[in-house]
């Protein structure tokens, strides 16, 4: 399944955009030097009346935490999120580090049996796509399939990457996502975002 066929199909399934609240998995950035906040791997601005998003950055980034929000777009077009509720839980995708000539594990943790599709793609290409109950997904159309399969009985999909030894990535960042199916049900996973390092 291609990213194109896997979005249309969770499109379709969809529940209506007109929902007053989103589902959104992943993390509350701070962006640097203020005192302003962001939803990690984007650019989406994320404000809260309800919630300390200094204190659900601060659980996440001190956890293997993400955070299951229920969002508004306030702005209309997915630049600025109304975080409403929001709870922590267990991750599900981890894309471990991107280091020139090292070999990595990428694991994905879903139910024994479900099916799993991960894509990545520039990091400077990600925006918000709510998708209703699935989840929100935030890597652009730019992003291609990495490695898709079974969650196997001790309940994960992983594979071992090595980045290439391409002095040029360092510094480029990459984004990664993935969408799981059991019995059915679609979820769109946590984002994960890396910097190329050297080391």
């Amino acid at each position: 399944m291609n990213l194109r066929t896997t979005l249309i199909a969770l499109a379709l399934l969809a529940v209506p955009a007109a929902a007053q609240t989103q589902l959104v998995r992943g993390e509350v950035d701070g962006i640097q030097n203020t005192n302003r906040f962001q939803l990690k791997c984007t650019t989406v601005r994320l404000t809260s009346a309800t919630q300390n998003l200094q204190a659900l950055h601060d659980l996440t980034r001190q956890n293997n935490l993400v955070l299951e929000m229920q969002v508004v777009d306030t702005s209309g077009n997915g630049t600025s999120l109304e975080v409403v509720s929001a709870s922590a839980v267990t991750r599900q995708h981890d894309m471990g580090n991107l280091r020139i000539g090292r070999s990595e594990t990428w694991e994905v943790f879903a139910a024994p049996g479900s099916r799993i599709w991960t894509f990545f793609g520039s990091g400077a290409d990600t925006r918000y796509l709510p998708l209703g109950s699935f989840g929100t997904w935030i890597l652009g159309p730019s992003a291609v399939p990495f490695m898709s399969g079974v969650a196997s009985p001790g309940g994960s999909l992983r594979t071992q990457f090595t980045m290439p030894n391409v002095p040029g990535l360092v510094g480029v960042a990459f984004s990664s996502q993935s969408v799981v199916e059991q019995g059915g049900a679609f979820q769109i996973t946590n984002p994960e975002c890396k910097t190329v390092r050297a080391d």
